[in-house]
């Protein structure tokens, strides 16, 4: 059987994650919090805020770090290829 979880743990840990990864929404973390309970409590793992903002703040981090870089100002111009379903010229031969 599942365990409920105390939505003032819930809160608590949610405003301490977002103070740290203010470049997230409010609603990302929430739900990262929310969503770590829930499969804490799926794999019958006892769950505890302890537990729950450990493992939250590890995925936040993950998150926060696998946004790509931003892309180069000068970039050479695309003429086409493979993927953008126009076919390059060839030159004269």
């Amino acid at each position: 059987m599942l365990q409920t979880f105390p939505v003032q743990d819930l809160s608590r840990i949610s405003a301490q994650l977002h103070d740290e990864f203010g470049a997230l929404s409010h609603r990302q973390v929430e739900r990262c919090v929310s969503d770590t309970w829930k499969c804490a409590e799926h794999l019958g793992v006892p769950v505890t805020p302890d537990l729950v903002e450990r493992v939250a703040r590890e995925h936040l981090e993950a998150m926060v770090n696998s946004v790509p870089p931003s892309r180069p100002e000068h970039r050479a111009p695309h003429v086409g290829g493979l993927f953008t379903g126009h076919r390059t010229v060839p030159g004269p031969r």
